[in-house]
């Protein structure tokens, strides 16, 4: 099995991508949570540009994870490599561990400024899609890359593991992003054991305290374990705003734009008042003059 998935993966992810992207795109169509404020085909060309960039600069690597993950297998020294623990156990095990380093590596790149500086390429739409789940830096793919990478030499996962967990990783990137009302009932159940579009939402908010919250990919456990966990934004979804402030323009699409932003300083944003309120942004206050 898990040499016919080696063989068959990039056939699978991108048939999985197609049509989860198909699927995902027609919910968002007929039940959606906002309404778009932007070009949709602009955003779509800069999302595909920064997508082919960041698949790019990752064939840099002389090696990938699957290949890896063959080779950690024979690492005596690996933590998940025992014959003692079941298969089905140990890919498990993997799951959860690959899902943990890329919450703990998302962190990282909301708290570290130099790493902001790459990470707020996504978090600069505006809007909230599915294809913002696309919308990385090729700087963040080649970080995130080398700490995957890394993780599964140490861990010594089970292929198969390392396969699956990559295709319903990228598949969930899509819905997590995906601008789709569903049912209350629905979310309330899937939001006990998945990351749904409105749990991920609350992480594009404008507002800092909500952007340092909800940092899961796959699993909601994670933020819930180490106190990040925010289930509702403070406005409603209705009226939350996204993105960043100082980009609430034209260069949040512009991909020339968005492919410089790690080396650009942004003038923190005015803040918006209202009577006898504080600024909305106060918290944001010389956050990017720090970064």
């Amino acid at each position: 099995m898990q040499q016919y998935l080696a063989a068959h993966e990039a056939h699978l992810m991108w048939l999985f991508f197609a049509c989860a992207f198909v699927v995902i795109g027609v919910a968002e169509t007929f039940r959606p949570r906002k309404i778009l404020s932007s070009s949709t085909l602009r955003r779509w060309g800069a999302h595909a540009v920064l997508a082919a960039a960041s698949i790019g600069v990752e064939a840099l690597y002389p090696i990938g994870s699957t290949a890896v993950a063959f080779l950690a297998v024979k690492n005596p020294w690996g933590l998940l490599n025992s014959a003692k623990i079941p298969l089905l156990m140990r890919c498990a095990l993997a799951a959860l561990a690959l899902d943990l380093l890329r919450y703990g590596v998302h962190y990282l790149f909301h708290h570290n400024p130099l790493l902001w500086r790459i990470h707020r390429v996504h978090h600069s739409d505006r809007d909230f899609d599915l294809t913002t789940g696309v919308r990385n830096h090729p700087g963040e793919a080649i970080i995130m890359e080398a700490f995957q990478l890394a993780a599964i030499a140490i861990l010594a996962p089970p292929p198969a593991a390392v396969i699956v967990v990559g295709i319903a990783g990228m598949g969930q990137s899509l819905l997590s992003h995906a601008n789709v009302h569903l049912p209350e009932s629905l979310d309330c159940f899937l939001r006990w054991f998945l990351i749904t579009p409105d749990v991920h939402r609350v992480h594009h908010s404008e507002r800092i305290e909500e952007q340092n919250a909800n940092f899961g990919i796959l699993f909601p456990w994670w933020d819930k374990l180490f106190g990040t966990w925010r289930a509702e934004p403070v406005e409603g979804h209705e009226a939350m705003r996204l993105g960043i402030e100082e980009l609430r323009d034209g260069r949040s699409a512009d991909v020339l734009y968005l492919l410089s932003l790690p080396f650009r300083h942004l003038p923190a944003a005015v803040p918006e008042r209202s009577a006898g309120e504080p600024g909305r942004l106060a918290a944001t206050a010389g956050r990017d003059a720090a970064r």
